[in-house]
């Protein structure tokens, strides 16, 4: 009976509801300690008192599914984490509830196929990353949906050949880039004419 009894103490002790607080006395966030740490499902607030995030913790660190929300209790993010650092899919959205950005993490840096849109939906930019640095073809737009401009990046630089375009959809300039600086002959376009411009040797 003893035994039983400061099993159950142990028990009660181990694991506990705790609250953490602003220093004005609101509630800043809820959720589970095990042995005094972090675990399962915390809900942070605001200090308006609505909800900011819900968070997923094991062995007080940042681990599965999290949550983040607007003051006006819009879904902005959802990320995946594992031990405290980012990982695998995650979405990011404006305030009006429109996507943002979508991709993935590895270890905690940009990886991967990512797109990006403007605020009213159309595609913003579009490429790969590596170990966090634009890797690879990349397009950039215009709000309307005409292409601004388009190359590739090596190392997180621009590389090769990169085409500049105006908001109606007319190429500007073309020219040739080498470890993020112009290089060569540059041109520009005119009355679908291309025609020298600037020389960067």
């Amino acid at each position: 009976m003893r035994l039983l009894f400061f099993g159950l103490l142990i028990g009660i002790y181990s694991s506990i509801m705790a609250q953490e607080y602003y220093s004005n006395g609101k509630l800043k966030s809820k959720g589970l300690m095990e042995d005094g740490k972090k675990s399962g499902t915390w809900i942070y607030y605001y200090p308006s008192g609505e909800v900011s995030a819900n968070l997923n913790y094991a062995n007080d660190l940042l681990n599965g599914l999290q949550k983040f929300f607007s003051e006006d209790g819009n879904l902005i993010a959802i990320e995946n984490w594992e031990q405290d650092i980012q990982k695998d899919s995650s979405w990011y959205y404006y305030t009006n509830g429109m996507l943002e950005k979508k991709g993935n993490f590895v270890d905690g840096l940009y990886d991967g196929f990512w797109v990006f849109y403007f605020e009213n939906g159309k595609l913003k930019r579009k490429g790969y990353y590596k170990i966090g640095l634009p890797e690879g073809d990349w397009i950039f737009y215009f709000e309307n949906g005409n292409v601004n401009q388009s190359g590739s990046f090596i190392d997180g630089k621009e590389s090769g050949l990169w085409r500049y375009y105006d908001e109606g959809g007319v190429q500007t300039y073309e020219g040739e880039w080498l470890a993020g600086k112009e290089v060569g002959q540059w041109y520009f376009f005119k009355n679908g004419k291309k025609k020298k411009w600037k020389n960067f040797d």
